[in-house]
């Protein structure tokens, strides 16, 4: 997938951005450098590069949805578990595709 920005325009991001959209990031320093990150937005921001980068693995996934669910973002919430839930039924795991529905259920519900 081709990347949102030009590899110049790298040094142009925060420092706690450029450690995500570098090319070849791997997936344990993807969830290192989202982890550290200095606040919630910016956590947001980078699991949606990782994303739109198609480099969000299931851990990039549960901390953007633990995330947005530790701020009360109910929109990003929402976005983030019906990512999980199509993955997890494409994975052919009907049972956890399942228990994120029902999270999401609860969440439209407002509970």
């Amino acid at each position: 997938m081709r990347p949102i920005w030009r590899d110049a325009d790298l040094p142009l991001l925060p420092a706690h951005h450029r450690a995500v959209a570098a090319p070849g990031t791997v997936d344990a320093a993807a969830v290192t450098a989202l982890q550290s990150m200095p606040d919630a937005l910016s956590r947001q921001i980078g699991a949606a590069v990782l994303f739109e980068t198609g480099r969000a693995t299931p851990a990039v996934i549960a901390l953007a949805i633990d995330n947005a669910s530790a701020q009360g973002w109910r929109r990003p919430l929402l976005a983030w578990l019906t990512l999980q839930a199509q993955r997890a039924q494409a994975a052919g795991d009907t049972a956890a595709a399942d228990a994120v529905r029902r999270r999401i259920a609860l969440v439209e519900s407002g509970g």
